[in-house]
């Protein structure tokens, strides 16, 4: 128990220590309290991945914006001094590459770290379910051999 108390900053030994304060109750009242301390831990697991995943999908559509915008800029160039000047050109197809480039450099790095997150969030969940029943079946183990 003391261990699970040093520990109260991290989600596993919050859940074990919901379940030793439980320890005396029935095997499916215990059972209710871990899953409930699970339930309580998942939100503060995977608290922003929703942010990042947002952040990763809207990146490359800025850059698209961008693109967009100096594809347009390219043409009004185009329709005021004709093709003969790629000058003109060239500020319109560097500001839609740059916004591209941008956009996709934003979102890669992002989308890494939101899958990564991600797997550690499913590790810490199946980690807290599998310590929750780990510890179930050895206080109900430990109170059949006692009453036996």
């Amino acid at each position: 128990m003391n261990l699970c108390e040093k520990g109260q900053n991290r989600p596993v030994p919050r859940v074990l220590l919901a379940g030793i304060n439980s320890r005396d109750a029935g095997r499916e009242d215990m059972e209710n309290v871990l899953q409930e301390a699970i339930l309580r831990e998942i939100p503060r697991i995977e608290k922003f991945m929703s942010t990042l995943g947002m952040l990763a999908a809207i990146a490359p559509l800025l850059g698209l914006l961008g693109t967009v915008t100096g594809m347009i800029n390219t043409f009004h160039a185009i329709t005021f001094y004709g093709t003969g000047d790629p000058k003109m050109m060239s500020g319109g197809i560097s500001e839609a590459l740059t916004t591209t480039m941008l956009g996709l450099g934003v979102a890669i790095p992002i989308m890494l770290f939101h899958t990564f997150l991600g797997r550690n969030a499913e590790i810490i969940i199946g980690q807290m379910e599998e310590k929750a029943v780990a510890l179930t079946n050895i206080v109900c183990k430990g109170r059949v051999q006692t009453n036996s």
